[in-house]
């Protein structure tokens, strides 16, 4: 059961966990042979499921409590060297914000030390043998999709619980998460979905109803997307590095 000091935390816990990502998140990432390139973001935030379980815990939410990120938060996160935002749209309806932008990167460097759009976001090169790389990116969700159900399912719970439960699952459940990423080249395989029309790219789309156990993992750890690609495409690799053993390899790309 949930004691009203409980609670009281959870006022304080809350914002932190549950909503404070995106509920419907978009990228678009293009690596150019140079390896500078591009990353557009389209993401959408929605308080009112907070504002669901604040009330259910007797608290009247503050605008100030529900607005989503402000355009001089997100820029906070992009001033770093080598990084230029040309385009950033901030739609806020209600207990809504879409934020739609275009971050370009001068290098790799300047991509991994991008803050609040994923954390630990890195792009790997693997030598795959006969001319090939095995392209590694990686996103860590945990900070862009921070929402955990709150409560023991099998447990005795209040009413109180019983709805925070609810309301957490049901935004768990209206997560999406959708990435595509485009090589300086045509790719042989990848662990995603072809592109029709654009051999040099591979779509990933997670959503509860298309891969339950896969959407069961957003917010709680990376979401790993492999491709394969010619070395002549990626002049800009000095060094590739050797493929992890067996038993700590990730699965190999599948066939497109």
């Amino acid at each position: 059961m949930l004691h009203a000091t409980s609670r009281r935390g959870l006022v304080v816990l809350l914002p932190l966990v549950l909503l404070a990502g995106c509920l419907d998140y978009n990228e678009e990432l293009t690596l150019n042979k140079d390896g500078s390139g591009r990353l557009k973001l389209d993401f959408t935030v929605d308080m009112s499921y907070m504002a669901e379980v604040s009330k259910a815990m007797g608290e009247e939410p503050s605008p100030e409590e529900l607005r989503g990120p402000t355009r001089e938060e997100i820029m906070e996160g992009l001033n770093v060297d080598g990084i230029t935002v040309p385009d950033l749209e901030v739609d806020t309806r209600g207990t809504k914000t879409r934020v739609r932008m275009t971050i370009n990167f001068a290098n790799l460097e300047a991509l991994s030390r991008v803050e609040g759009f994923g954390d630990d976001r890195k792009i790997e090169f693997f030598d795959e043998g006969g001319g090939k790389v095995r392209v590694v990116y990686s996103v860590d969700t945990t900070d862009l999709i921070p929402i955990e159900e709150m409560g023991d399912p099998a447990g005795e719970a209040d009413a109180v619980e019983k709805k925070i439960r609810e309301v957490t699952v049901r935004a768990r459940d209206a997560v999406r998460f959708r990435a595509r990423v485009k090589l300086p080249g045509p790719l042989g395989r990848s662990n995603g979905r072809p592109v029709q029309d654009d051999p040099n790219a591979s779509v990933w789309q997670i959503d509860r109803e298309r891969d339950p156990e896969k959407h069961a993992r957003l917010g709680r750890g990376k979401v790993t997307m492999l491709l394969l690609i010619d070395r002549e495409h990626l002049p800009f690799v000095r060094e590739l590095k050797p493929l992890p053993a067996k038993d700590d390899a990730a699965p190999g790309p599948g066939k497109r």
